[in-house]
This record gives C-alpha cells, sequence and structure tokens, in this order.
C-alpha cells in the first residue's frame, strides 16, 4: 500500500449561475477541499455538486444561491440524494480497498486515471482501466486498487 499523498491535483470547480436581471454569471470558481476517507489519510473525496430534486432548481441568483453540498459532506448518511443528484471525485491509493456496500441510486463512475477492481458480491470481478466507464445500478459491490499507481474516479450519482 502506498504510504505518500495523492499526486492528482486538488479539484477545481466552476458554477455558473444568473444576475438579478437573469444574466449569466460565475457564482462560484474555486478549489474543491480534499477530505480523507480512510484511516491512513491517503484515500480522499471532493464534494463537487449536490441538488436534492430532478429536474434540479436552478432557481438562486447571485447571492443567493445556496451550496447544498457544504450542508451534507461526504458521509454514510449523504453519498446518495434520494431526490436528486451527487457529484463527487474520489482518489484510491495503491492498494485500497473499499467494504462491500450498496447504494440505492444510480451510479456512473469515469476511470479518469489508473485502475480499479470492481467485485460484486457473488464473487464476480471486472478491472476497469483508465477511459472506462461504470454504471453501477444498486448491486453490492467493493472496490480495490490492486496496482501500484494512484487511481481518480469521477462519480454522478443519481
Amino acid at each position: 500500500m502506498s504510504k505518500t499523498a495523492s499526486p492528482f491535483p486538488e479539484v477545481r470547480r466552476v458554477i455558473t449561475g444568473h444576475t438579478a436581471d437573469a444574466q449569466p454569471v460565475l457564482l462560484r470558481d474555486e478549489v474543491t477541499e480534499r477530505v480523507f476517507v480512510s484511516p491512513d489519510h491517503l484515500n480522499s473525496v471532493f464534494n463537487i455538486y449536490r441538488t436534492d430534486q430532478v429536474p434540479a432548481n436552478n432557481d438562486g441568483v447571485q447571492g443567493e444561491w445556496k451550496d447544498v453540498i457544504a450542508d451534507k459532506p461526504f458521509g454514510k448518511d449523504t453519498l446518495v440524494s434520494a431526490e436528486g443528484a451527487v457529484v463527487r471525485v474520489f482518489d484510491y491509493a495503491p492498494g485500497a480497498t473499499s467494504p462491500m456496500h450498496r447504494t440505492e441510486s444510480l451510479d456512473f463512475g469515469i476511470i479518469h486515471s489508473g485502475t480499479i477492481t470492481l467485485t460484486l458480491d457473488d464473487g464476480v470481478t471486472k478491472t476497469l482501466n483508465k477511459g472506462d466507464v461504470i454504471v453501477q445500478r444498486g448491486t453490492i459491490h467493493s472496490w480495490k486498487n490492486e496496482s501500484d499507481e494512484w487511481t481518480r474516479m469521477y462519480w454522478v450519482v443519481v
């Protein structure tokens, strides 16, 4: 297992909106905070965006827009939005393993860098590589980075 920090850069998010007179505006242009999600402080997540309804409510003009994900950071009870969508970025250290888990959601994962192995609860495994996309449809599963390199994945959870 790696004992070094993720080589990937912090994640910048740019969020658009409107002024009071309906003109387009940038609401946020910022680097998101890296949140460590493993006891060794290696594996991390970046909370990018959350909406608690679909279709998303795009109301809220400059100065009034509320960053919902700031109030509901990463955690067991906030991993998914029962009525909306969540966007996150995960960095997995070499050797990192997640516990078997299930989310009652439709998850779209894009492997940005590295490789990662998906294991279903029946023992079936599939290794995913840079550029691959996984559509995770509510199955019990775990993740393992079996390589010597870091892996970064982008997730949209609906």
